[in-house]
């Protein structure tokens, strides 16, 4: 093991200035510019408030970046003294929030931010957030919440289309309304997905999809890389337009969890795969109820993913003998390391779909030892298959006003 790097002489520097901070912060002007940013970052790491404050507001850049420092050491305090230099405030309780800070800034400060998550927040907060961040900078956004009412979703589309330069989209619990087949609306949230040209990753889950796929996939400018469309209630009809659509021959990550794909075999689920096949990396059919008849029908087309990494099929009621058919066959797919499998119908239950406890853990055991022997006989000790915990019906937290 290689020894860790010794601390830069700037990190030095810092820490020893920080140490003494009575001295040090009335000398700030007089330090080079060079010093700043490791300041900064170890007056974040050792939550020096009266540092932090002074350290911002003697700040001699344009751009003030405190995503990663955020990240890395979480404390209210801290960011709380930053918003007391940005504001030039002499107490916490003169600071009014970080929204109000921007807007009464007029324009000198400028709130920017790459990755957006939204959580079960008041919709006009949400949407204040939104009106006050610079949206050209956001390249991933992910929303879990409800709309309750249309004009919400209007002005939240509305917000959504500003996103111009949005690479990742993440939506959950969204009500999706469609307008009737060849009308357009200009207040549609279709008609603002379709102002996102640098759109590469969608994930929608637990939303009402049945047969309108279709018109959220059409009205993308370019070829999606990651479609991640999770207990949707997709139908074949679904299946069959991404199987044709321009999206099928550049998807690297596929993922149709919780969908009912069991009635789709034979049938589009087959030919999907098979369309995908050349670029496909990350494919995840979890509690799709898929059983022993439906693998066996995917596997020619399963087999033809050559650049498959992972593979997730947890929650499907498989046998023994169903998991030992599918590791043989995909032993050939040379980039599948990780398989996420189910665990199998002779070790617990299945309950509408899901594996339900008690798992029999001796038999579990018995089959990984099987599989364990199989891989050693086809030479793949480099892929690692491996059950999910059991879990009970899944639960949807519901937020009560």
């Amino acid at each position: 093991m290689s020894n860790p790097a010794p601390p830069k002489l700037l990190e030095l520097a810092a820490h020893s200035l920080l140490s003494n901070e009575a001295s040090a912060l009335p000398a700030l002007e007089e330090f080079t510019i060079d010093l700043f940013p490791p300041l900064l970052t170890a007056a974040f790491a050792r939550g020096h408030k009266k540092a932090l404050k002074a350290l911002v507001q003697a700040w001699p850049f344009p751009f003030l970046r405190l995503g990663s420092l955020i990240v890395q050491w979480p404390n209210q305090d801290s960011l709380q003294a930053v918003l007391d230099g940005l504001g030039n405030s002499s107490a916490p309780s003169a600071c009014p929030s970080l929204l109000t800070k921007v807007e009464r800034s007029h324009g000198s400060l400028r709130l920017c931010c790459r990755k957006l998550h939204i959580e079960e927040m008041p919709f006009n907060s949400l949407i204040g957030i939104l009106k006050t961040l610079e949206l050209d900078f956001i390249q991933e956004l992910e929303v879990f919440d409800w709309f309750r009412a249309l004009s919400e979703q209007s002005l939240f589309a509305t917000q959504l289309g500003r996103i111009c330069n949005l690479r990742s989209l993440k939506l959950a619990y969204y009500h999706w309304t469609f307008p009737p087949e060849g009308e357009q609306s200009s207040s549609c949230f279709l008609s603002q997905l379709s102002k996102l040209g640098h759109l590469q990753k969608l994930h929608l889950s637990y939303s009402y999809l049945s047969g309108n796929l279709h018109q959220v996939l059409r009205c993308l400018q370019a070829p999606l890389h990651a479609l991640e469309i999770r207990s949707c209630t997709l139908l074949d009809t679904d299946i069959t337009y991404l199987s044709q659509s321009l999206h099928a021959t550049c998807l690297r990550k596929l993922d149709l969890s919780g969908n009912n794909l069991s009635y789709m075999v034979p049938g589009p689920l087959e030919t999907l795969l098979a369309k995908i096949s050349g670029t496909l990396q990350h494919l995840d059919l979890n509690h799709c109820r898929l059983k022993d008849s439906h693998l066996s029908a995917i596997l020619p087309a399963l087999c033809l993913c050559s650049h498959l990494g992972s593979l997730g099929l947890s929650d499907n009621p498989v046998s023994r003998a169903g998991l030992l058919s599918l590791l043989e066959h995909t032993a050939g797919l040379m980039e599948l390391k990780r398989v996420l499998y189910p665990i199998p119908i002779e070790c617990c239950m299945y309950l509408h779909g899901l594996s339900w406890g008690p798992v029999n853990k001796g038999r579990l055991c018995q089959v990984q030892a099987e599989m364990q022997r199989l891989l050693q006989a086809v030479q793949r000790a480099d892929m690692q298959w491996s059950p999910p915990l059991p879990s009970p019906l899944p639960v949807r937290l519901v937020q009560l006003d």
